[in-house]
C-alpha cells in the first residue's frame, strides 16, 4: 500500500509558506484528510543540508485561556494550538497561542531537515479566525569540525 502523503509540504530556503489551522486535503474519489492531527501530522521537509524554520501568525484571539483548557507547557495564560516534532533530536515544543497584542512568534528551528506538526483542539483548527504556520527552510549555520 502506497503511503499518504497528502500532508506533506516541501519546505524551500527563501520561500515562506503558510499552513492554516483548518486544512482538509481530499482526492476525487477519496475520504478527506484533516492534516495536523496525530494519525496525520503534518510532515515538513526541508532538502537534505537545511533545517525548517516555524513562526506562528496567530489570528484567533485566544490570548487569555478560554473553556479549551488542557495541560501543556504554554503558560498558563495562553492555549495550545498544538506540537512539533523534531525526530532529529527527540524534542517536542509547544505551539501555543500569542498575547492579544502580538499576532507572530517565532516557534521553533529543527535541528533536522525533518519535522511533524500535530495540531490540537479540532474547534480552533475550524474557526475562521484561525492561525497560520509560516514554515521555511533555512540552510544549517553550524559547521563540523
Amino acid at each position: 500500500m502506497e503511503e499518504d502523503r497528502s500532508c506533506m509540504v516541501r519546505v524551500t530556503a527563501g520561500l515562506r509558506q503558510h499552513i492554516r489551522s483548518s486544512s482538509e486535503n481530499s482526492d476525487s474519489g477519496r475520504q478527506r484528510v484533516r492534516c495536523g492531527s496525530r494519525s496525520h501530522p503534518w510532515l515538513l521537509e526541508a532538502q537534505t543540508g537545511q533545517q525548517v524554520n516555524i513562526s506562528l501568525l496567530d489570528f484567533s484571539g485566544h490570548g487569555r485561556r478560554t473553556q479549551l483548557d488542557t495541560r501543556d507547557d504554554c503558560h498558563p495564560a495562553h492555549v495550545q494550538y498544538g506540537y512539533i516534532v523534531d525526530k532529529t533530536n527527540k524534542n517536542n515544543v509547544s505551539i501555543c497561542s500569542t498575547d492579544a497584542q502580538q499576532r507572530h512568534k517565532y516557534l521553533y528551528q529543527s535541528a533536522g531537515n525533518l519535522v511533524e506538526v500535530v495540531l490540537m483542539h479540532a474547534e480552533l483548527a475550524t474557526s475562521d479566525n484561525g492561525f497560520l504556520l509560516a514554515v521555511q527552510g533555512v540552510f544549517n549555520t553550524q559547521t563540523t569540525v
